[in-house]
């Protein structure tokens, strides 16, 4: 997957497709608005295409683009577009997390995505009016209308602009629409902007269009900022440094969970499980801790999930209050983390240090947050004797 993104995000630039979303992008999108509408766009993306990944490396690039161009701050859009980003990848059927946790769990997957509706709407919805409060504050006034101007003069001056290259993007879309494997489909998006390189950017030469596939873009725009958005992004060897990361976190996740430092872990912690919030509570606290040890977002999930699972069902707690806890911790905390894999690619892709778009994920901030909450009211909380499923099985 990382390998086939870092494809696609080179081809998308030189293809013209990634400076076309945001030259039009710096013209539709008021500053006022850009926080909501960018949360609400890479919601429904990653919501498509069932990967927080896909969705960072494709719309998220360009919305950097624009907060840059806009002057809005980069860690703020950074936090606004993983939480676009991480509420489709949990809610989405197509998600890998969203299928484990359902597995794991033995709940059919969309009794799962249905328990999810009720912590996730409420955690987005806040984290939308968040977002909305803090845009309120980017008046148009504010705007450097000059570094717009001359960023727009700059993309049209590197790059042929035209609505019909936007076809790629809804293409690769529709294709996750049609439950078309992300990787192909992204592999499908990265294919055809080289051709629609070949057609449009014919300032390009073939070598350096195919070349951006690898090395991704590797020149000089002829302003900072246009360079500094457009060179050294995309292609193989970029993903490189992230894909070692990940390598090492999975070896280091190997090694603990094999020696049962991890399993012993979480087995302590059940003794301090005391009635349901406190089980949900330590529920989401061992995905962070798995998080934080193993280094795997898959790990997160796993574990917990096959630990408490039959303590669950000694409580008479559904299994779909579990799968869903899961999701509100294990999805939420990979890449909050700084050192895990998924953390260094946001970092890497997006160009904003972990720490800094941390405390603007509100989303996912929100989520562990309105899970125990809930649970402290003792809603959307099951038996697991009114589970049917279980009953046919």
């Amino acid at each position: 997957m990382l390998l086939v993104i870092g494809c696609l995000i080179g081809s998308w630039i030189v293809s013209g497709i990634i400076p076309t979303i945001i030259y039009y992008g710096l013209d539709i999108i008021n500053p006022n608005y850009f926080l909501v509408v960018g949360l609400i766009s890479c919601s429904i993306i990653s919501y498509f295409t069932g990967s927080a990944y896909a969705c960072i490396g494709t719309i998220g690039v360009s919305m950097i683009g624009i907060a840059e161009g806009m002057g809005i701050s980069l860690p703020i859009t950074a936090g606004m577009i993983l939480s676009g980003a991480l509420f489709g990848d949990k809610m989405s059927p197509f998600s890998d997390t969203t299928n484990m946790a359902s597995g794991v769990t033995k709940t059919p997957l969309f009794v799962h995505i249905k328990s999810m509706l009720y912590t996730t709407f409420p955690a987005w919805i806040m984290a939308l009016i968040i977002y909305a409060f803090i845009g309120s504050d980017f008046n148009t006034g504010a705007v450097n209308i000059e570094q717009i101007d001359s960023l727009k003069k700059a993309i049209q001056a590197n790059f042929q602009i035209s609505p019909l290259l936007l076809i790629v993007p809804l293409l690769t879309i529709v294709l996750a629409i049609k439950k078309v494997p992300p990787v192909i489909a992204i592999g499908i998006g990265a294919v055809t902007s080289i051709i629609v390189a070949l057609i449009f950017q014919h300032q390009f030469d073939v070598q350096t269009i195919l070349r951006s596939l690898v090395e991704g873009v590797q020149m000089d725009f002829g302003s900072d900022l246009t360079t500094k958005l457009f060179s050294n992004r995309g292609g193989m060897e970029n993903m490189m440094h992230t894909i070692s990361i990940v390598i090492i976190a999975l070896i280091f996740g190997e090694i603990i969970t094999k020696t049962g430092i991890l399993g012993s872990l979480i087995i302590g912690l059940e003794k301090v499980i005391y009635n349901t919030v406190s089980l949900v509570f330590i529920t989401i606290l061992s995905c962070l801790l798995t998080t934080m040890i193993s280094n795997s977002q898959y790990l997160s999930i796993l574990m917990p999930g096959e630990a408490f699972l039959p303590l669950y069902k000694r409580r008479n707690i559904s299994s779909r209050v579990l799968s869903r806890s899961l999701e509100d911790g294990g999805t939420m905390f990979g890449m909050l983390v700084p050192w895990t894999g998924d953390a260094a690619y946001v970092a890497l892709t997006l160009g904003v240090a972990t720490i800094d778009y941390l405390p603007f994920t509100f989303f996912a901030l929100l989520s562990p947050v309105v899970s125990v909450v809930f649970a402290a009211f003792n809603i959307a909380i099951w038996k697991s004797s009114d589970d049917t499923w279980e009953s046919n099985e």
